[in-house]
């Protein structure tokens, strides 16, 4: 029998214990070995072990990960994909330490020489690195677009988590530090001030009206008249200029899709032309849009002389 201390504790692990774990609970590593012989126990890994029928979910995995690496926090893409945000999923294990020489095969190990206390979170039960630390962390293994779309989603939940990154960044900033140059990059690109972009499509569509030469739109602009509020994309404001990256990923169900009619009514009624555009259009049609955009400014010019 496992003890049910043991059993409490790999419960709150997604089945997961260590060898240190199981030996303050008063198992020796001979009685371990006895209960992997006789299918109690599995070991995943030479300092790990699974109880017996947890099922084998990702949260096991990245269990599994964290106690087979002393010392260690799930990070960077794994972190991201732990935490929900836009552009990771849950395709691999990734996890930081402070110490060095550790390989394994299934899992991709870090090492960090400035993790702090404040580097340091759980999501899930799991021990992994904070919001702000896997952030900052991105750039490093990811491209730039990728890890801009998870920054822009943890600031659609939290205003103030621009300021932060860009404080923690300050911290571990040095030259030869993977990811600095991209992540001060990002940065540079997101006034303090100002909204987060809207999703990675809105990013790409500011992208390909800044190689045009067109002058940069006004993201997330807020359009008010009386009880009526809208946020339009991307606007020219001073021309009453809208522009929608219009995904499905935002604009899903009959809801969503009659607000959209109504919506768009009653910003043409206060004036406004709003322009939309899918993402093959801003990837694959890029002439095409501009072009529209430029016939439209110029319109929007002529009726304003």
């Amino acid at each position: 029998m496992v003890p049910p201390e043991l059993l409490a504790l790999a419960a709150r692990q997604h089945g997961v214990v260590s060898k240190d774990q199981a030996r303050a609970a008063g198992v020796s590593d001979r009685q371990l070995q006895r209960r992997v012989a006789a299918g109690t126990l599995e070991q995943p890994a030479p300092r790990v072990f699974v109880v017996g029928g947890a099922p084998p979910t990702w949260h096991r995995e990245l269990m599994v990960g964290v106690l087979s690496v002393p010392g260690a926090l799930v990070s960077h893409r794994t972190a991201a994909a732990l935490r929900n945000l836009d552009g990771y999923w849950r395709d691999r294990v990734e996890v930081i330490t402070e110490h060095g020489g550790w390989r394994r095969r299934d899992i991709v190990v870090h090492q960090s020489k400035d993790l702090v206390a404040a580097d340091i979170d759980e999501v899930d039960g799991i021990p992994c690195t904070s919001l702000v630390r896997t952030l900052v962390d991105l750039p490093a293994v990811s491209h730039e677009f990728r890890a801009g779309q998870a920054l822009d989603h943890a600031c659609r939940r939290d205003r103030s988590i621009l300021s932060q990154v860009r404080d923690r960044h300050l911290e571990v900033a040095r030259r030869g530090r993977n990811g600095t140059v991209a992540l001060r990059a990002m940065l540079e690109r997101r006034s303090p001030g100002g909204p987060p972009l809207g999703s990675g499509f809105e990013a790409k569509m500011l992208h390909l009206i800044a190689c045009s030469g067109l002058p940069d739109p006004v993201c997330q602009f807020e359009v008010r008249d009386g009880g009526f509020v809208a946020f339009l994309d991307l606007a020219w404001p001073e021309l009453r200029i809208g522009i929608e990256c219009d995904s499905l990923a935002h604009h899903f169900g009959e809801h969503a899709h009659q607000w959209d009619r109504t919506r768009r009514r009653r910003l043409k009624a206060l004036g406004w032309d709003v322009y939309e555009f899918t993402y093959e259009d801003v990837t694959q049609r890029g002439l095409m849009v501009i072009t529209e955009l430029r016939q439209a400014r110029d319109r929007a010019a002529r009726r304003s002389a």
